[in-house]
């Protein structure tokens, strides 16, 4: 069961972004940011003096309430209260067919042969309405090939609005007024019909009215309250004479009645009385009560009680007449009462017929004066206008052409220059195929890079170069590419998990042509200067690059020592010039990997590894055969080859995964790199990248 880690391409994991590789990335790609910056900047630069120039010029109409000199009304109730829709609507007439034609017939545009007959249509176009922030301002603008032309045009539509909202407004007042008109004399006929039928209805009924309504409702109104006043002074009368006679009755003193206690004549014959009994008494004490002047007081003083008690009399009488009176009045305003309260019923059942009557006709008689008051107020507003709408500022010729504002465009060019550069680059580094540094291999592939091997300019693939790489080593051995060499060698014999240093070594890559051939040639050098005993062993039966450059293309080898029986050190030949023991790959096969997965290879290997100090073979890349895949379990380590910039990642990913995982792989050789290039691609790609080439004895 394959484990996580045979996953040949790991997770990316969000890594924070490192100042360093954007100064990296920007050193690596300035040239094509550069390039397409610079193009865009001439196109834009090129389009801006290119394009025909257009010049555009404003107007500013101020909207705000129409005054009514004749009657002030309220606005806040009118299509004012609601701004921005009253706004909107002006804008809508500002940009009407109807408004635009009028100008397009007043400055004759049909004629200007730059415009032609489609004028309106290109008036709408070239004209621009907005509200200025949020006030009752709309500018309106016109964009023409000629300024002057501009100014002309934003003008006339400013002046054709004023005097269209002028026209409307009296075309309204005018319709108004002659509807009203024509309203109240309709109105006048219905009031007097209504009046008449009104008058001829009292006629025929016998009812007089008064400013209060009929003369029978104010006599029964009348009556009422006199009835009502009757019958209090009816009951106040009654109230006193039955106090005068409940005193009689009882024997009491008449004289404490209050009409008797306030009539000015008893309280005058009372003070009389006083005086005489004070004389009488004098006079008693005087002479006696036989004196003639005691008796003619003592009679003076009868004389007067008499008259004080015929007062008394007298006023008991005036308090009965009094009630007599009161029931009688009372009793003929009750009779006359009923009398009219008949009549009242009588005209009631014909004065609902009155009432509607009267209502209809005051109806009539208030429409009839309002519409006649309004009928008049409109007729006078009609001469006398205001429209509430101004122009604040009138256009002016522009100096300069508002599209294409040419620093704005070369601006723009140079800014969208950078971007598209800049995301060029970008997406050429996300869509770049191959590897360019060791952290992209081992974050992505999760294999370490075990050594950078540098490009060799002078190596060609021709027939007389192909000794070059061992007559290098052999000749530079302390060259930057000798010791990357070195440096494949000790990361292979590091390889964790063997107990034991690495005796069978596979060199495997992804697809032909990525430097393998040459690398298995140059380990085996380098590891021949070293001391060991080495073997090639070339097992790719199909273009054998290794026996071709040993030039052993006809001596016996790897398959006829798996197919004939013959010794093993029959077919190992030795190169007397390098030292290295070679197995060609002898005769040609049409099945490769059946041989290479026969027992008797696997045995072959088992023997080769107890001769030898190191066994390297170079097997076909997995991406065409199957070959190395079927090797790679019977080998210690395997070290897949990996070309700088062209070998795909896909390619390699898929490589590993046909090796069966990273179990066997000791690392990732990358080939032929182009070191002066390397630190394009970080600061750290490689440690002997940064290194100065005076450091080495090439």
């Amino acid at each position: 069961m394959p484990s996580p880690t045979d996953n040949p391409i790991m997770p990316r994991q969000l890594m924070p972004l490192d100042v360093r590789e954007i100064l990296d990335f920007l050193v690596r790609r300035w040239k094509l940011v550069c390039a397409i910056a610079a193009i865009t900047f001439a196109i834009f630069l090129v389009a801006a003096y290119k394009i025909p120039p257009s010049y555009t010029a404003a107007a500013e109409v101020l909207l705000d309430a129409p005054n009514d000199y004749v009657t002030p009304q309220d606005y806040s109730k009118t299509d004012f209260s609601d701004n921005s829709t009253f706004i909107e609507s002006q804008i809508a007439v500002l940009r009407s067919t109807s408004l635009l034609q009028k100008v397009v017939d007043g400055e004759k545009l049909t004629e200007d042969p730059n415009i032609g007959p489609a004028a309106l249509d290109w008036l709408k176009g070239a004209l621009g309405v907005s509200r200025v922030g949020l006030a009752d301002v709309i500018e309106l603008s016109v964009t023409s090939y000629d300024p002057d032309k501009s100014a002309s045009l934003a003008n006339a539509i400013a002046q054709a609005y004023v005097v269209d909202r002028v026209k409307s407004r009296y075309e309204g007042a005018k319709k108004a007024s002659t509807w009203l008109s024509e309203r109240a004399a309709y109105l006048r006929e219905e009031l007097s019909r209504s009046e008449q039928a009104v008058q001829k209805f009292r006629i025929d009924n016998n009812l007089l009215s008064t400013q209060s309504g009929s003369l029978t409702d104010q006599q029964l109104s009348e009556l009422n309250v006199a009835l009502i006043n009757a019958r209090a002074e009816l009951s106040e009368k009654k109230t006193k004479y039955q106090l005068v006679d409940k005193l009689l009755s009882g024997g009491g003193d008449i004289q404490t009645i209050p009409d008797v206690l306030q009539s000015v004549v008893v309280s005058a014959l009372r003070a009389q009385q006083s005086v005489v009994a004070r004389r009488e008494t004098d006079l008693l004490l005087k002479y006696g009560e036989r004196h003639p002047d005691v008796v003619a007081a003592q009679a003076e003083r009868r004389d007067i009680e008499g008259q004080i008690s015929a007062e008394v009399q007298r006023l008991i009488g005036n308090l009965k007449n009094e009630v007599d009176a009161a029931e009688a009045r009372e009793a003929s305003l009750s009779r006359a009462l009923a009398s009219v309260s008949d009549k009242s019923e009588v005209e009631g059942q014909v004065g609902v017929q009155l009432r509607d009557l009267q209502r209809i006709a005051d109806a009539n008689k208030e429409l009839f004066g309002t519409f006649l008051s309004r009928a008049k107020l409109a007729e006078e507003k009609s001469t006398l206008l205001n429209s509430g709408v101004r122009v604040i500022t009138d256009a002016e010729v522009p100096d300069s052409p508002s599209f294409p504002n040419r620093p704005l465009f070369a601006a723009l060019g140079l800014v969208l220059g950078f971007f598209l550069g800049g995301a060029g680059a970008v997406l050429r580094e996300i869509f770049a195929s191959g590897f360019m540094a060791k952290k992209q291999i081992e974050e992505e592939l999760a294999v370490p890079v075990l050594a950078s091997m540098p490009r060799m300019s002078g190596w060609s693939g021709d027939a007389n170069s192909q000794s070059q790489p061992v007559a290098y080593l052999e000749r530079r051995p302390l060259s930057r590419y000798s010791e990357a060499v070195r440096r494949l060698r000790l990361g292979v014999e590091a390889t964790p998990g063997l107990g034991h240093s690495p005796r069978l070594t596979l060199l495997t890559s992804a697809m032909p042509g990525e430097g393998k051939t040459t690398l298995v040639l140059s380990l085996a050098c380098s590891a021949v200067a070293d001391g060991d005993r080495v073997l090639v062993i070339d097992a790719d039966l199909r273009l054998s690059a290794a026996t071709a450059f040993f030039g052993m293309g006809d001596k016996v080898g790897l398959v006829d020592l798996l197919t004939l029986p013959m010794k093993a050190t029959n077919a190992i030949h030795r190169d007397e010039r390098s030292g290295i023991c070679v197995l060609p790959a002898g005769a040609r096969t049409r099945n490769p990997p059946a041989l290479l997965a026969s027992a008797r290879m696997r045995s072959l290997l088992d023997e080769l590894r107890g001769k030898f100090d190191t066994v390297i073979i170079d097997a076909p890349p997995v991406g065409p055969a199957a070959d190395a895949s079927i090797l790679a379990p019977h080998v210690d380590k395997v070290v897949f080859v990996v070309k700088w910039r062209d070998t795909s990642r896909e390619a390699a990913a898929e490589g590993i995964r046909s090796l069966g995982g990273r179990s066997k792989i000791a690392g990732i050789a990358l080939t032929m790199v182009d070191e002066p290039k390397l630190p394009r691609y970080g600061r750290y790609t490689s440690l002997e990248s940064s290194v100065s080439d005076s450091y080495y004895l090439n």
